[in-house]
């Protein structure tokens, strides 16, 4: 019995700071963290609504190795 209390036990911090971690941003207590909330949730319902919009348009985007070197700039290649 013990054997299998000494196995559990770990999770248990684990399990705490997740539960603080979620009520920390369900109760924001200074203007800055709740903020900071606002924008995380305004961001997720933003890659949400693309994820939806991309799934129903059965589209993806297109990306060819002009584009890529482009972004990324010329490579350092001797």
């Amino acid at each position: 019995m013990d054997a299998e209390r000494d196995r559990l036990t770990p999770a248990r911090p684990v399990l705490a700071s997740l539960a603080a971690f979620v009520s920390a941003g369900l109760r924001p207590r200074s203007l800055l963290a709740r903020a900071i909330v606002v924008v995380l949730a305004a961001k997720l319902i933003a890659v949400i609504a693309m994820m939806t919009f991309s799934h129903f348009a059965d589209q993806t985007a297109v990306v060819d190795a002009a584009a890529v070197s482009r972004l990324l700039g010329p490579s350092s290649r001797p």
